[in-house]
């Protein structure tokens, strides 16, 4: 690519799209060329943010041909489809976490973008969290000693208001809180850890019709246990805790807790709104222009919804999932 920054389309502009087009403000390397949306009043404001050309339909969007990659960030069930036609169009594509709803639909994803050499980014942010970069270095200093478990919740209360229909539809939105929230600490938790190899799962329903609170029993490659949790019916709850011989570790949004063997206590504290957020889009614009693999890929992106997909099939089947 000739230019240093790259041209882009943003796709899905409301909601989390909000926190992106902020965060594409702080990325030097990106410009905004183009956006999309099914909402026309949307597209108009987008259009007039970034002084860029704004359409209505999809296909349309991708044969102007400024555009060198597309954004997306839309509901879950519009990712494979949305993202299919992009790479088939030979851009690159940063679509937000769930790479897509199944995982043949995240095969085919894969699959394609090796095809054509082209450069596919999840939108797993948390991992990229000071928080979590932070209990990564502790582990591998091992201040922590050998971990023997650990608990974490991720849960938001967002099912007693009014959300979108669509988080409703299994179809759609399986095992709800585990696809929209608990796949952050998914793909956080295989950061810290390494991959998940077993699986077992119980959700219910406590206050919508569908499923809206679950818990999983996660084991990884190197032996370490423990569990998982999210609902979207309860108070917001954002903590990861690790056990380990020589300290616990207690993970928050924005800090760490570090509970010694000897009563010691360290706590640090950080200063984090989008950055996360800035940091992945970023890294995006790089991989782009000099052509390399992302941190988060579409293989990490299918090897988390392959937990989230062995998770409904435990709890379908009420049995452990080894994968």
């Amino acid at each position: 690519m000739k230019s240093k920054k790259v041209k882009i389309a943003l796709v899905g502009l409301g909601g989390h799209g909000k926190t992106i087009r902020n965060a594409i403000k702080l990325c030097s390397q990106i410009t905004v060329v183009a956006c999309y949306d099914v909402n026309e009043k949307l597209v108009q404001e987008v259009s007039e943010e970034f002084n860029c050309k704004g359409f209505l339909n999809y296909d349309e969007l991708l044969t102007y041909t400024d555009i060198d990659a597309v954004v997306i960030i839309t509901p879950n069930f519009l990712h494979f489809e949305q993202a299919k036609k992009a790479l088939l169009k030979d851009k690159d594509v940063f679509v937000e976490k769930p790479i897509t709803v199944s995982v043949t639909e995240a095969e085919e994803i894969l699959r394609i973008s090796k095809e054509k050499g082209l450069v596919v980014q999840v939108g797993h942010n948390t991992r990229k969290r000071k928080v979590f970069r932070k209990a990564k270095e502790i582990i591998e200093k091992n201040l922590v000693g050998r971990i023997a478990f650990f608990e974490a919740n991720i849960s938001m209360a967002t099912g007693l208001g009014e959300f979108p229909e669509w988080k409703r539809d299994k179809g759609k939105c399986p095992l709800l809180p585990m696809t929209q929230l608990g796949i952050h600490f998914v793909d956080t938790l295989s950061y810290l850890f390494g991959d998940i190899v077993e699986i077992s799962c119980l959700a219910r329903s406590a206050y919508l019709n569908v499923e809206d609170s679950s818990v999983a029993i996660l084991k990884f490659s190197n032996g370490i246990i423990g569990a998982l949790s999210s609902s979207y019916v309860v108070p917001d709850t954002y903590e990861i805790t690790i056990h380990g011989t020589e300290a616990i570790i207690k993970c928050y949004l924005n800090k760490i807790q570090i509970q010694e063997l000897n009563s010691n206590c360290i706590t640090y504290v950080f200063d984090e709104t989008i950055e996360s957020f800035v940091e992945e889009l970023c890294e995006f614009a790089y991989c782009v222009i000099e052509r390399k693999r992302p941190e988060v890929d579409a293989e990490t992106g299918l090897k988390n919804l392959k937990v989230i997909e062995a998770m409904i099939q435990s709890y379908i089947n009420k049995k452990t999932i080894v994968l």
